[in-house]
């Protein structure tokens, strides 16, 4: 019986890591095609982390789920640098240079924040400043003129669709034996970043890339927002009204970029 149950669970996991990958896949097409603002915007959705933490919840309880979105919301800070070092250095270094110091910065992050206790209040006064400094640091980038979009290789999407699998699969299926901490850092690992950085350095150049990047540490408080509901509410509501509710924050947070988004465009519009 002990067998059976693993074996469907290892066979519903690898089904709904390859549907994460679809749909981080898709996510990440319509990021290429559709500009900085909207890439940034889609990039910075729960595509990999949200199909994560429901995965996990089939398997522990609340309290599990609120210490590991407390980790990720706090080790979130260092998506933070991982895009500022991409805005910052993306231009001016070759594509592997650049990732790579993203990646050392936001693994950096993560080894220092987890060397101490936090709480949701503290995690929130770190968030603000290191997101308040990264806002400062990346101001004023924009999309070059007359940017030329390379065609899609053939190996894009799967490669990232495969990549994705593996980050939803590790995560969940060590989550017995790693605990909250390392969870709730796995699951927030930047992984739809990571992949849409590379191939947007290599085909789109670092320009570009810095404006796509910069627009997504803008949407990305959302996701924050999101992961710091999950702690709170996951123990008062259960997991999964927990991750309802952190999903409408998320998308909430979208709507009102869209709406600041509109209302800018209005008087332009006007004057035309």
């Amino acid at each position: 019986m002990l067998q059976i149950i693993a074996t469907s669970f290892w066979l519903a996991l690898a089904v709904k890591a390859v549907l994460t990958a679809l749909i981080v896949v898709g996510a990440l097409a319509a990021a290429e095609a559709a500009g900085p603002f909207w890439g940034g915007l889609i990039a910075s959705f729960p595509i990999a982390a949200g199909p994560a933490y429901v995965l996990l919840a089939l398997q522990h309880d609340r309290r599990f789920i609120a210490a590991s979105a407390l980790e990720s919301f706090t080790v979130n800070t260092g998506t933070w640098l991982f895009l500022l070092v991409l805005i910052r250095i993306g231009p001016r270094v070759r594509p592997a240079l650049a990732l790579g110091g993203a990646l050392g910065a936001w693994a950096g992050t993560a080894a220092l924040v987890t060397l101490l206790p936090w709480t949701a209040v503290t995690a929130s006064v770190l968030n603000l400043v290191v997101l308040g400094g990264c806002l400062w640091l990346s101001r004023g980038v924009r999309m070059p003129v007359g940017l030329a979009r390379p065609a899609r290789r053939w190996f894009d999407l799967p490669m990232r669709g495969l990549v994705v699998a593996a980050l939803v699969t590790t995560v969940v299926g060590l989550s017995r034996v790693l605990g909250p901490t390392v969870t709730g850092i796995g699951a927030v690992f930047p992984i739809a970043f990571s992949s849409l950085g590379l191939l947007a350095l290599t085909r789109l150049g670092g320009a570009a890339t810095a404006a796509l990047m910069a627009n997504a540490l803008r949407s990305l408080p959302g996701f924050a927002l999101a992961v710091l509901t999950l702690h709170l509410a996951a123990v008062r509501l259960g997991s999964f009204p927990a991750m309802g509710l952190a999903l409408a924050v998320n998308l909430a947070w979208a709507a009102g970029l869209l709406t600041r988004r509109y209302l800018r465009r209005r008087p332009a519009a006007r004057l035309a």
